[in-house]
């Protein structure tokens, strides 16, 4: 993992999880990106005050966000890059994925305003276009040593050991567990498709300390918010797949409300190529 990408924008959400990022950038030796967008205001009068508008707003980023890097600097030793851009803040993510190595991509998530304030918000569209892990902190999550991960798997798909690098080089730092979660929605067990599904991750996890658990329940969010209150966990993960599964998590199902839901962060593996 080469640089941990930090969106910020100055609230409580976002320091929670800059901090947790930099947490993470600490143990793992990595380096830090925080980074601003913002948006011009609409213009209503001549260019000259527009461009003294421009010159301004761009300055006040700057030093705010020199304060958030600075503050992060003297808690954790870290050296903290930093970045301002004008723009639509989940389209200027998506851009600098591209133009850097960027090996995570660490999100607060707000809390007021219910679940219906989150869809079409900067997380959720971050998790949508982008083709790299998203880490989305709960603004209620504080950061936590992480012992136990609750992996909620879809035994439907077929996945590359390559998506799970860096759950797994997460794991390995923390020497944490691994509990694999299967939410059957129809009874009967043993399908094929889950012992298929057995069999793709006994592969996957080789070598690190896992354990298997599958419930029954008609709602996967229901299904998973339950398992959490029964196996407290620091980390929940789940994979986008493209058109189907976590793709349908931002239609208001699975994915970003479970964050909201449990409180726990969520750790997005993206299957998108």
């Amino acid at each position: 993992m080469n640089t941990i990408l930090v969106p910020v924008d100055f609230s409580p959400a976002s320091r929670n999880a800059a901090v947790y990022a930099a947490e993470l950038a600490k143990l793992l030796h990595t380096r830090l990106l925080l980074f601003h967008a913002y948006m011009l205001p609409t213009p209503i009068s001549e260019v000259p005050y527009a461009m003294i508008t421009v010159d301004n707003l761009q300055k006040e980023n700057e030093d705010n966000l020199k304060r958030e890097a600075d503050w992060l600097h003297n808690q954790y030793g870290l050296e903290v890059e930093r970045l301002v851009r004008i723009g639509i803040a989940s389209d200027e993510i998506k851009t600098i994925t591209k133009e850097r190595e960027i090996g995570l991509i660490v999100l607060g998530m707000k809390g007021a305003g219910g679940f219906d304030k989150i869809i079409g918000s900067t997380t959720t569209n971050v998790a949508r276009k982008v083709k790299i892990p998203v880490l989305v902190i709960p603004h209620d999550a504080a950061y936590k040593p992480i012992q136990h991960i609750t992996y909620a798997s879809d035994f439907t798909y077929k996945t590359s050991i390559q998506l799970f690098y860096p759950l797994l080089e997460l794991t390995r730092a923390y020497q944490a567990k691994i509990h694999i979660l299967y939410v059957r929605q129809s009874h009967g067990g043993n399908t094929e498709q889950e012992l298929t599904g057995r069999r793709s991750n006994e592969i996957i996890f080789e070598g690190i300390e896992h354990e298997y658990a599958i419930i029954e329940e008609s709602s996967v969010n229901h299904g998973i918010s339950m398992y959490l209150q029964q196996q407290a966990s620091e980390l929940l993960v789940m994979v986008a797949h493209k058109h189907t599964f976590l793709e349908r998590v931002f239609s208001k199902n699975h994915t970003t409300s479970m964050a909201y839901e449990t409180h726990v962060p969520l750790l997005i593996l993206q299957d998108k190529d």
